[in-house]
């Protein structure tokens, strides 16, 4: 639904922008030229509530990182703390973030305004401590590649481990915040976006500056664009203070205030009508979430998931698995819960197989349910599922096929070639990457259950991923207890 060609909502903006120095008068951090409706259209999706969090938290490190530009401070003081993140509430509310976004991703707690890293509170204390030098050599701009951002990040996690050791993830969560921040404090705007990309793992973060063309540019600072120069205050101040000119002002400010009051009721009525169809959509995207496991078991065309890397995710008849494995002669792999197969589909592309164990009276709801939660999970180091086969009785899984096979070849068969303690140190940083998404950033948040060597697998070139499991053997993935 794209409105940024209408006038109306043009003149929502504006109003928005007009707002947005006085909610925010209170609080030291400078919010206004953040990109709001970008984060409001993440947010309004429900399934991008990860992404949507990692956006809120880039934006406020962001602002922190500004704030500590000019103070040194790695964020508000403990007075202005309440202030600051009820006017952050208040202000992404105003620009369509969902309330129960901000709550579902912690605001206050796992994202604060303060960053306080092991009672360090100072830009000065965090390039101080012990190793922060090898974080500063390894992050120099540009970031340009995947790679230069990884050895960024790699850095910085053994730099936290070694200042945090052992304490809880939201310590860790903090300290990485506060060491974005420092980084961040000593670069000019576009590098902070440039450090918060490669931090958050995210894209199209920009900060925008004003022209005519833009509707979302609020800098307060910058020149007004001609809507904005429409305020009321700018058309009095654009008069010459001449006192020939003090009946022009006696009849222009009533006009102008009429003139307001309309343009205002007209965007009230607007933004109603947009809450409206947005409601209506989320309450047609959850009816369909209902009916989704009735839908599995017709024949269903190819899918594609918003969260993570773009995926193909469709069902497979019983003929294209027995086909693409030669009928069952490429087995790579066995295990308690069944047999992996190595298959190669029509288009070329090569794939493993899993085929599960007869399951005795699993009723196809059930399985179809575990298979859509499955297939919601998108992570650069989780197996992808690729679709699955019901038929004749029979059930497979279709994952991404790993080149090098599992974790415990490589660590106990003779065969394998030993691993370095460099790839082992990246295969232990890989997996906690993705413990991480499942406990933080999955709706609901999961906990795998079953981590060991024969579920880590890893692809040609050695990137570990962990092989997410259904429920059916009723110890593979729980809620987490909110």
């Amino acid at each position: 639904m794209v409105l940024y060609g209408h006038p109306l909502f043009l003149g929502l903006l504006t109003f928005f922008a007009t707002q947005l120095p006085s909610i925010m008068a209170d609080c030291p951090l400078d919010l206004s030229v953040s990109n709001f409706t970008l984060v409001a259209s993440i947010c309004s999706t429900k399934d991008d509530r990860g992404k949507c969090c990692r956006y809120i938290n880039s934006f406020i490190a962001v602002s922190v990182a500004r704030h500590a530009n000019a103070t040194g401070i790695l964020g508000v003081t403990s007075d202005q703390s309440d202030i600051c993140l009820h006017s952050i509430s208040q202000t992404m509310e105003l620009y369509g973030v969902p309330h129960n976004a901000t709550s579902f991703c912690g605001l206050g707690t796992k994202i604060p305004v303060s960053y306080v890293c092991n009672g360090r509170t100072t830009v000065n204390q965090m390039l101080q401590s012990p190793k922060f030098v090898d974080v500063m050599q390894n992050c120099k701009l540009p970031l340009s590649g995947e790679s230069d951002c990884r050895k960024c990040l790699n850095a910085g996690i053994v730099y936290l481990h070694h200042l945090v050791g052992k304490d809880d993830n939201v310590t860790l969560n903090t300290c990485r915040d506060a060491t974005f921040t420092t980084l961040a404090s000593q670069v000019d705007d576009t590098a902070a976006v440039t450090f918060a990309s490669c931090f958050f793992g995210i894209q199209g973060l920009n900060i925008p500056t004003v022209n005519i063309s833009s509707p979302s540019a609020l800098a307060p600072e910058a020149s007004p664009s001609p809507l904005l120069g429409a305020s009321p205050n700018e058309i009095v101040s654009g008069v010459p203070s001449n006192e020939n000119h003090h009946s022009y002002h006696l009849n222009l400010v009533p006009g102008v205030g009429i003139a307001v009051t309309g343009v205002a009721f007209a965007m009230l009525i607007v933004l109603l009508v947009l809450i409206r169809r947005k409601s209506r959509e989320l309450q047609d995207s959850e009816n369909m979430d209902k009916t989704s496991s009735n839908a599995f078991s017709r024949p269903r065309p190819i899918k594609k998931y918003q969260e993570g890397p773009a995926s193909m995710f469709r069902k497979f008849s019983y003929k294209e698995i027995r086909k693409a494995t030669d009928n069952f002669n490429t087995i790579i792999g066995q295990g308690g819960f069944g047999t992996v197969y190595k298959a190669q589909l029509t288009d070329g592309s090569v794939v493993a197989a899993k085929r599960m164990n007869k399951v005795s009276e699993q009723g196809e709801d059930e399985f179809c349910k575990e298979i859509e939660l499955l297939a919601r999970l998108h992570h650069r180091h989780l197996v992808s599922l690729r679709g699955f086969c019901i038929e004749r009785h029979e059930r497979f899984l279709i994952y991404e096929y790993m080149a090098n096979g599992s974790l415990k070849d490589h660590l106990h068969s003779s065969g394998k070639s030993p691993l370095s303690w460099q790839m082992r140190i990246q295969i232990a940083i890989d997996v906690a990457n993705a413990l991480e998404y499942l406990h933080f950033y999955c709706d609901p948040p999961l906990c795998h259950r079953d981590i060991k060597s024969s579920n880590i697998l890893l692809d040609e070139n050695y990137v570990a991923k962990i092989l997410a499991l259904l429920m059916l053997q009723k110890m593979a993935l729980f809620v987490l207890s909110q």
